[in-house]
């Protein structure tokens, strides 16, 4: 990751592998130690959190209720060590995550809380980190690219 954008309490970097852009990433931790990460690339966006105190089976998936303000989105999240991923295909889900205050995680042994304050700002720096560094302007040759959040 490079030199990160904050956002109330989130970061909003470009990753990159080498010289070559892979994603952007916006991030945050919660009260209970959960990383959060919304992940913006050539899939779409994809919504992860991991933990140094879950123990999930690898290769599994489990059912999630994913709740921000009036929407629902019911998923499998993708399992693996300590964290869990799942693609946030639906925009009118994706436009909830911007104006609730907090997203609710449901799976079948507890719930897990996001704040989503200054979301909205994160998600729209989130996609124009990503759109920036796709296609960069102009380049030079004799100078390094400039990785911009």
């Amino acid at each position: 990751m490079d030199a990160a954008v904050t956002i109330g309490p989130w970061q909003v970097a470009a990753a990159y592998k080498g010289q070559k852009f892979e994603r952007c990433v916006m991030s945050r931790e919660t009260t209970d130690g959960v990383d959060v990460r919304f992940k913006r690339d050539t899939d779409g966006l994809d919504l992860s959190m991991s933990s140094p105190k879950w123990k999930l089976g690898r290769n599994k998936s489990y059912p999630v209720e994913l709740a921000a303000g009036t929407s629902v989105l019911k998923a499998d999240v993708a399992a693996s060590g300590n964290g869990v991923s799942v693609p946030i295909k639906d925009d009118r889900f994706l436009k909830s995550l911007k104006l609730a205050d907090s997203l609710d995680v449901k799976g079948e042994g507890s719930t897990i809380q996001v704040a989503l304050d200054k979301s909205a700002a994160g998600l729209e720096r989130l996609e124009s980190c990503y759109t920036k560094n796709l296609a960069p302007a102009e380049t030079n040759p004799f100078v390094a690219p400039s990785k911009k959040p």
